[in-house]
């Protein structure tokens, strides 16, 4: 596929993780009694070839390369399993320092690894401070949950904490360029981005940000509706990547299912489109067989040999979908889709490189 962007920076983005809160495994499925019947997902995490299924929390890294030749590191999200992934992923792909944490939002598993950053400016381990980027009112529950990550005057034992710069980005879809480098970021939220339950069983908005960085990626990790005049307006078609929420086949209160992800990809119809914030209910390799069949196009949409019922499930799902397709304004929908669109699950420790003339590969697919 020719690049369809030509982008001043080479980024290379790294899936720290791609499972939703309660993460992949899950405990229940493996210590789960004889007669229930087995989590296969769950189940294959405790083999060699289930690998693709660990899911820690939703969280990448991107190393952007600047004018100059340094290049910047830059972390979205640190959840409750963060020091987990960093210490799997990072000395694998050589990173150490942090240019900056954007947060999506103030949720454990976007917010609650902050504190294991101290193993970076613990004593100035390998940087004296970490800039850390967030809404006012990610922030505002960052200062009541963990008070000492705002201000070291509130920390008990030793005191051994870690050191922030925090920014606070007050306006969304208002561009930010992180300190210290020349990268450009643009917030942007679902307004609501995801509704949660709250007493008495009401359903109130809850604000989760998405970023554009530069004009190559758009990450959006928690999602349950985008409004019209989203940033992702302005970069339809011509954008590299698009890292997109599925927690399963059916939609959640506060996450997209597949129906969900399939409709936005068609609209933002990036040069490749990644799945995260998978739950353990479709497998990895499930997800890569209704990817493939999406890529081939809505006209050819058939059952694969031997296909599971999950797999059945989620194409019967895209023809329902494209079924519905038939009024005039959705006509580029029914065009694109006909011709089918790159759309994978990501996994933890995909490495996914985009050149600086927009050229998108990465280390799983492109071996295929």
């Amino acid at each position: 596929m020719e690049p369809l962007h030509r982008s001043k920076k080479s980024i290379e983005l790294i899936f720290l993780g791609t499972g939703t809160s309660s993460s992949v495994p899950n405990v229940d499925c493996l210590t789960a009694p004889s007669d229930r019947e087995p989590c296969l997902t769950c189940l294959s995490t405790l083999q060699p070839e289930g690998k693709k299924n660990i899911r820690r929390n939703t969280s990448a890294v991107l190393r952007i390369g600047e004018k100059d030749g340094k290049k910047s590191t830059i972390v979205i999200d640190a959840g409750k399993n963060f020091y987990a992934a960093a210490l799997e992923w990072f000395p694998k792909y050589g990173l150490r320092h942090i240019d900056a944490v954007l947060i999506t939002h103030a949720h454990a598993d976007a917010m609650n690894g902050l504190d294991d950053l101290r193993g970076w400016t613990l004593q100035g381990a390998i940087q004296s401070q970490i800039d850390i980027y967030a809404s006012q009112a990610t922030f505002d529950e960052v200062k009541r949950s963990f008070p000492y990550l705002v201000s070291s005057e509130y920390a008990s034992g030793g005191g051994d904490v870690p050191s922030f710069e925090w920014h606070i980005v007050k306006e969304e879809k208002e561009s930010f360029v992180i300190k210290g480098t020349e990268i450009s970021v643009t917030p942007f939220s679902g307004s609501p981005a995801l509704a949660v339950f709250c007493p008495p069983k009401e359903i109130h908005p809850y604000i989760c940000w998405g970023f554009k960085i530069e004009e190559s990626v758009v990450y959006l990790s928690d999602v349950s509706f985008i409004p019209d005049d989203s940033v992702l307006k302005s970069v339809s078609g011509t954008l590299p990547v698009f890292i997109l929420d599925c927690l399963a086949l059916d939609g959640h209160t506060s996450h997209f299912g597949l129906v969900d992800a399939l409709d936005t990809a068609l609209k933002v119809a990036a040069q490749r489109t990644y799945l995260t914030g998978f739950s353990h209910k479709v497998s990895h390799d499930e997800y890569v067989t209704l990817g493939e069949v999406i890529q081939r196009g809505s006209e050819t949409i058939m059952v694969p040999p031997q296909s599971t019922d999950r797999v059945q499930k989620g194409l019967a799902l895209i023809k329902k979908y494209f079924t519905g397709l038939s009024s005039p304004h959705q006509q580029a929908l029914i065009d694109t889709g006909t011709k089918g669109i790159w759309l994978r699950p990501a996994h933890d420790g995909l490495r996914v490189s985009i050149s600086a003339e927009g050229a998108v590969s990465d280390g799983t697919y492109d071996q295929i």
